[in-house]
């Protein structure tokens, strides 16, 4: 006898075995109850996560993208003449407007290429950073 044939003969009954389970049909769950003495459950407590995530997205993300609207704001009204701070605390005025960056002089012929996202802020007029030593 083969192993092919021997191992026909052992899992032929093992098959008729679950096809036999699976055709039996499952019985209803039984209706789930409460034991009985513990209290009914606080129909607001299901309400507790939504309000802690809500409460999450008004103390964190809300402010966030309220900065970002005010920055792309900021990058669109830029122009040739305006005094900027960029995030690496470089202070230098725009002399030309590319779209992805803006040519910065920094000192007298001394420009940069400095990437739109990069700056930080517009300098206000009178500040100290406006007169020259």
């Amino acid at each position: 006898m083969s192993s092919f044939t021997v191992l026909a003969e052992v899992s032929a009954p093992v098959f008729t075995a679950f096809h036999a389970l699976a055709q039996v049909p499952a019985a209803a769950p039984a209706p789930a109850t409460a034991a009985p003495g513990t209290p009914p459950t606080n129909p607001l407590a299901n309400l507790i996560l939504p309000l802690m995530l809500l409460g999450v997205f008004f103390l964190v993300f809300a402010p966030q993208m309220k900065r970002s609207k005010e920055h792309k704001k900021l990058l669109a009204e830029l122009k040739v003449g305006d005094e900027v701070i960029t995030s690496s605390g470089i202070f230098g005025e725009i002399v030309q407007v590319k779209p992805d960056r803006f040519v910065v002089e920094i000192a007298k012929g001394v420009r940069i290429d400095i990437l739109r996202a990069n700056v930080e802020a517009r300098v206000q007029s009178g500040t100290p950073s406006d007169t020259q030593a």
